[in-house]
């Protein structure tokens, strides 16, 4: 029995490299989902009420679509990948 150990290390390399953009995909969606609103003023890293109680003002609508944008390519590039390893999907 042998190991063809160059396959081996090509898949570990492909799902390392597909698992860390999923991650930075769906990380940085987070991030956009997590800007504040316009004209809010933020000193520090400090959150306070008078955040809280801003009505009208929301984060910048191309943040809103890059971030939907995101979690759908990485839930894209997840369903491929089970597409790829489930036999009965081909």
């Amino acid at each position: 029995m042998t190991i063809d150990w160059l396959a081996f290390v090509l898949v570990f390399a492909t799902a390392l490299g597909s698992a860390a953009v999923i991650v930075l995909c769906f990380s940085t969606a987070i991030r956009l989902l997590a800007l504040p609103p316009r004209g809010a003023a933020v000193v520090g890293s400090a959150r306070d009420e008078e955040m809280d109680a801003v009505e009208h003002d929301s984060r910048p609508r191309i943040a809103t679509v890059g971030a939907t944008a995101l979690f759908v390519v990485s839930a894209a590039i997840a369903l491929f990948g089970l597409y790829l390893i489930i036999p009965a999907f081909h």
